[in-house]
Order: C-alpha cells, then structure tokens, then sequence
C-alpha cells in the first residue's frame, strides 16, 4: 500500500494553494447579490431564516458567523468571500489528499489547481451559494475516509460519518456520501464495522453531526420574514429535509434517457478538467495501486450522477452542472494518481508539464468568471421596485426574480413601503383575495393566468398589474431602454444572467404589444438575441407573435423552443412547443 502522511512543508504547500485561489477567488467575487438562489440564500442568513429545501441550516448558520467576523461590504459580499474561503480550502484539502494517497507534491498540486479552474467550481467559488462549502465536506469526508482505509481505526470510521452528516446540513448530497461509505467499509472490513462500540460510536457521530437540522423548527417558531415551509411540525419538517416539492420536476421519463445523461455527465468530466484531464482520471483508474479507494472514489461519481439523473431537471441536468461538482473532485483525484503514474515512468518533467493545463484554464476563464462587476440581477430588482407605487402590493415568482426582491427588501432595507409576496415561498395571494385595483394597488412579476369578468392583468413594465376593466389603461412605468451592465462585454453573462436580461426586454416589448408593435418586436428581438437557450422565453415569443397575426414568425419561435427543449415547457401545463407547430402548420396546411 504506497501511502504517505502530510509533511509540515505539505501543510505549508497547501497553506500557500489557499492563500493563492482565496486571492483569485476574492478579487473576481460578486459584489452585489447574484442571480438564481443567492438572494434567497444570503437573506436567509441575515435575518435567520430558512431558504428553500433542505433548509440549508449549516450554510445559514456558518454565514452569520462569518458575515459578523468579517464586517467587509454588503452583506452579498461577505458571502461571497466566505465561499472564495470554503472553495480555496477544498482545494489545498485536496492537495493534502493526494499527498496522502502517495502522490508527488507536483501531481497533487496539479489535482488541487485542475479543480480550483474547473468551470463549474469556479462559477461557485466567488457567489453567494452552498456548492463550495459542499466541496469543502466531500474532500475532508474522503481524507477521512481514506484514513480509515488506511489504518482501520475507529476513530477515522466514526469521523467520516460524522463529516457526512454534518455536510448534510448544507447540502443533502452528502448523506448520499455517507451511505456510499457505509456500503464501502463495509465491502472493505464488515468485522470491525459491525463491532458494537464502534456501531455505538457511528450511530451517536451521525445523530451529532445531524444537529443542525435542529435548526429549522427553532428558528421557524420565531416567524422570521424567510420561513419556507414553516418547518413546525414533522410533516413540514420531513417536506424541506426530503425536498418533496422538488422531484416532481424531474427530466427523466424513461430508462432510455439515462443515455444522454450518462453522456453529458462524461463528456462534462472533459469539459471541467479539460480533456487531457479527463485522460490523466482515466490513466489514473487504470494505474492505481490502491484499487479499493480507486473504487470508491469512482462509486461516490456514480452515486452523485444516478441521484441527479433521478431527480434533476433539464437545467440542473444539462445547463447547471455545479451539481456535479462532487464527482470532478474525486476525477481530480484520479488525474492526480494519473499523471503521478506517467512521471514514475517518463520523468518528474511530465508532472511539471501536466501544470500549464490548470494555468492556462485560469487565464481562459478568467474574463468568465469575474463577478467583480457583476450588478445586472440587482440592477433589474431595483428598476422593478422603482415603478411599484407606495402602499401597493407585489406578488413576486420565480427565483431569479424573487430571490433578489428577497435579499433587497429583507437585507439592504429596499422599498419597506411595499408589501412583497413570497409566491411558493409562504402563504401567496389567495383566492379570496379581495380588494379595489383604484384604492389598493396589486403587482405581479408574472402573469398569474387570472380570468375574471371585472378585473384584467396588465404589463406595466416589469411587473403586471391588477385593474379594473373598462377604467382605461394603468400607468406605465418609464423605465431605461436598456439594462445596465446588459450589452457589457466585461460583465459575464451565465444562462440565469442571460435569462434576466432577456425578461427585461420581454416585459418591455409585452407592455409595448398593443400600442406600438413595432417598438415591441424591436425589444423582443433583443430578448431573444441575450437569452438565445431559454425555451420558454421563444414559446411565450410565439404566443405573443401568433395572436398578432405572425404566423410563420410564430412558428419559427415555437421551432426553437422546441429545439432547446424538445420536453415539455417548465409549468404546471407542461405544454410542448411541439403541439404549437403541429397546430400551426396544420392551420398552414388547410388554408392552401
């Protein structure tokens, strides 16, 4: 068994690996709040409260301690550097595990940098989400756990299980971690994992490491503003841990599409390490000594792409891959034995060479991943909240768009005269909902598909507002002809940042439709041209061109809807844009 314990110039090297990405990390980190769950998240951890399933009550707690140690900037920012830490630690925790395995300190180093650039980690390691504090657990588990396949103690056992079920209380992942283990030691050594006290002792670290979660009933008997599910009792409790609200949006329909999943999920290895990565991994399989840990190293991969392919949308299956981030660790590994086997062979120069791979991944997706001048998800919340008028309400949806109305008024003070509504988050607007659209003023930041004889739902800007009909039109918000930040070419721009740009042109042109149909085609053109892959944005373009006469425009809309996404579109209709074009050219068809 060719292993090596960490060396006081390793803990050294390491040190100087964090010190180094956490400078990286921190100079491109987001100032302001980012896009998709950071508002939601950050807001959470001001004020206390619980965000979307699981509850992530390690991360909300974790980031209080940090915001209020380090008092730098918003509160967004503070919590974007805390993930710059965790993502810096992951990685000099990853150097220390392949030095531990008997890797050179060039091939560890090479892991450690491969993964500090691989695309998806670093789209993590300077914004405001869980993912690199779960990376930070998955490599402190593994050191753990190859401790105990090194040595077989106990101890190594129990602290494995324990780093498990602490990690779960940021992101559930690693409970799956932990059973992959549990199967591993006892493949490996079932008699001394079966023992007694050491049962006792695993049994009482998971309930320890557990406690967290204790965190969300407490914390929801207060009612804090952010208290999603209302975790009281064991029902709702077990609804936010398990995350039932979430599966039913699974892509999966049949055993068929684990095809193309297990294919993205391959070829995504190559594309986050880079190709020749991905062979150093799979020379890294092929020559490894230690062929047990290899094997759980390739089984913890399995696990993480069979969960998600059971349960992810088409996002987090083919758009979003961050929830694989897990497996690209452990591919890190694996390129690490790789090329550390090639340099046996050929010459430490292999190893040397193998460097300028991560180097020239950092200095290719540097321009990607600086986030320091990031504000668009901001910029819009604010330009929305701007044409709300005092006293009204704003019922507000989806995360892009929710989450940072959350973070504003919740954590920056933003607009306390309106009344915003979580929508899927807490109690929404009920039917019963009664009041005068003169006298109290009701927004929301999508249309909410209402039909009533006496009431219409107009686009007013960004948001649709509630009036009476026959009262002629409402007010309509004058707001900039474009986003800021939105044609930057120093701003990246991620597939949400794309989205939020392209429903700021959509509502524009939405409002325009019925007077000025040409200014409102100029400014659905622009949101089709900055959210060219969201199919839902081309199939309600379609919507919109077909009921102004535009049919063969329209078609063409449906057909890239469709082209993005041959599946149903995200909703509760779960409608198809391909029954749009066979009705569309049906109607083409009778009419020649």
């Amino acid at each position: 068994m060719n292993t090596k314990t960490a060396t006081s110039l390793d803990r050294l090297v390491a040190g100087a690996l964090a010190a180094i990405l956490f400078g990286i990390y921190a100079s491109g980190a987001a100032r302001s709040i980012y896009v998709g769950d950071s508002g939601e998240l950050v807001a959470a951890v001001h004020v206390l409260g619980i965000p979307h399933p699981s509850g992530y009550p390690l991360y909300v707690m974790l980031g209080k301690l940090w915001t209020l140690a380090v008092p730098i900037g918003s509160v967004a920012f503070r919590m974007s550097l805390f993930s710059a830490f965790c993502a810096a630690a992951t990685c000099a925790g990853l150097f220390l595990l392949c030095r531990r395995m008997g890797c050179a300190r060039t091939s560890a180093t090479l892991a450690g940098l491969l993964f500090a650039f691989a695309p998806s980690f670093w789209g993590e390691a300077n914004v405001q989400r869980v993912y690199a504090l779960n990376a930070l657990f998955v490599v402190l588990a593994t050191c753990a756990a190859l401790g105990w396949w090194q040595y077989r103690r106990p101890r190594s056992l129990v602290l494995t299980v324990f780093l498990c079920a602490l990690g779960a209380g940021n992101h559930t992942f690693m409970g799956v971690y932990g059973v992959v283990f549990g199967l591993f030691a006892l493949a490996v050594d079932r008699a001394s994992v079966m023992r007694v006290r050491t049962l006792a002792a695993v049994a009482g670290a998971g309930v320890v490491g557990l406690l967290p979660y204790a965190y969300l009933p407490i914390a929801s008997s207060f009612d804090p503003p952010l208290d999603w599910g209302n975790p009281e009792t064991l029902e709702a409790f077990l609804a936010v841990v398990q995350r039932r609200d979430f599966w039913g949006r699974a892509w999966i329909e049949s055993v068929a599409d684990l095809v193309p999943i297990a294919a993205d999920y391959l070829t995504g290895v190559g594309r986050e390490l880079g190709w020749a990565g991905a062979s150093l991994s799979v020379v890294g399989v092929l020559a490894a000594r230690q062929r047990a840990f290899t094997g759980f190293l390739l089984a913890v991969m399995a696990a993480n792409l069979i969960v998600m392919a059971l349960h992810g949308s088409r996002s987090d299956l083919f758009i979003w891959h961050r929830y694989y981030i897990p497996s690209y660790a452990m591919a890190a590994v694996l390129a690490a034995i790789g090329v550390d086997a090639l340099a046996k062979r050929w010459g430490q120069a292999v190893a040397v060479a193998g460097l300028a791979l991560p180097l020239l991944m950092m200095f290719s997706g540097w321009h990607r991943f600086d986030r320091s001048d990031h504000r668009i998800a901001e910029d819009f919340s604010r330009e929305l909240l701007a044409t709300i008028p005092p006293g009204a309400s704003l019922a507000a949806t989806d995360d892009n768009i929710l989450f940072v109305l959350i973070y504003l008024t919740m954590v920056e003070d933003v607009r306390p005269d309106i009344n915003l509504i979580l929508q899927g988050v807490a109690d929404g607007p009920q039917s019963s909902l009664r009041f005068q659209p003169e006298k109290d003023p009701l927004f929301f930041t999508h249309h909410p598909n209402w039909h009533h004889p006496e009431i219409e739902v107009v686009p007013t800007g960004l948001a649709f507002r509630v009036w009476r009909r026959g009262a002629g039109p409402p007010p309509i918000a004058e707001l900039p002809e474009e986003l800021a930040g939105a044609n930057d070419p120093n701003v990246p721009k991620d597939y949400l940042t794309q989205n939020l740009v392209g429903h700021y042109y959509y509502m524009q042109g939405f409002t325009a439709e019925k007077t000025d149909w040409e200014r409102a085609t100029s400014f659905f053109e622009r949101a089709a041209k900055h959210a060219p892959n969201n199919d839902v944005l081309f199939y309600n373009l379609g919507l919109i061109y077909e009921r102004n006469g535009e049919r063969d425009k329209a078609l063409g809309l449906f057909r890239r809807s469709h082209e993005i996404n041959p599946r149903h579109i995200a909703g509760a209709a779960r409608v198809r844009a391909s029954d749009k074009i066979d009705e569309l050219e049906s109607r083409k068809a009778s009419n020649r």
